[in-house]
């Protein structure tokens, strides 16, 4: 059964790099090999054209890649190859920089909860014109399969790489700043006790009266027992003293017209 093709998505920028996750999570070592392609590996030249400036059939690991699983275009006839590199066990993969390298292996080594397939399964893929070994007519991020055969690459993890990406690499001011801008924090979920979340909430009217105390600090909405508030309960009071003051004035202003008669 042949497989229908899909082109591959395209990576434009820093930011469609780091939502994509390639070469991701740690230890991966695929970052780290593109940065070396992009800034080690290719030139641009006057024209805009990318060129490569090794041999990519015996530098640095690189060998011939069939892509007999498809995840790439048909080439068209004899006229055009793809050569893939990032195989750290391959001949001549010694040659890559050390912080390519070593970091994979020796973070692989500390932690042996990692599988060795994890720390080794980041390729690039270029596409070149047969007798022309420089000009680089496209670049592909790929990775082997996880939980696939021996060898084989994930389709949907097969991505083309748009050269105005690998400007923004080779501008990005260092390897150290160029991770930093690629590194993709993981959000951890917050987990709430539903228990415990019903024990400690406030009921609703707990929750109002502390928002009208907020809104209005003179007023306590502390409940008496009958139900009534306590400033209710001042301005009863005050209407009551009230009357009786005014009752009373009224019984001595009479009293004392009676006695000024007398």
């Amino acid at each position: 059964m042949v497989r229908s093709f899909e082109e591959p998505k395209q990576l434009s920028t820093i930011q469609d790099l780091k939502e994509n996750g390639f070469g991701q999570p740690h230890p991966r070592h695929g970052l780290r090999l593109l940065y070396w392609f992009a800034t080690e590996c290719v030139e641009f030249n006057e024209h805009g054209n990318m060129l490569l400036q090794c041999n990519p059939k015996e530098d640095f690991g690189f060998h011939y890649f069939s892509n007999i699983e498809k995840i790439l275009p048909d080439l068209s006839g004899c006229m055009e190859q793809y050569f893939e590199v990032g195989n750290l066990t391959y001949h001549k993969a010694e040659d890559l920089p050390n912080y390519v390298r070593e970091y994979s292996q020796s973070q692989c080594n500390k932690d042996r909860i990692i599988s060795q397939s994890q720390c080794n399964k980041d390729r690039i893929i270029i596409r070149q014109k047969q007798g022309n070994v420089q000009d680089v007519m496209a670049t592909y991020v790929t990775e082997h399969k996880q939980g696939g055969r021996r060898g084989e690459f994930d389709a949907k993890r097969t991505h083309l790489v748009n050269p105005d990406l690998i400007r923004m690499i080779r501008d990005a001011a260092g390897l150290k700043k160029f991770l930093d801008q690629t590194q993709k924090m993981d959000v951890i979920p917050l987990e709430f006790d539903s228990e415990h979340s019903k024990r400690s909430r406030p009921d609703q009217t707990t929750w109002d009266n502390s928002v009208r105390t907020l809104l209005d600090p003179e007023q306590d909405v502390t409940m008496s027992p009958p139900g009534l508030s306590l400033r209710k309960r001042c301005s009863r009071s005050c209407k009551v003293f009230s009357v009786v003051l005014v009752v009373s004035l009224v019984i001595t202003l009479t009293v004392l017209a009676i006695l000024g008669k007398l």
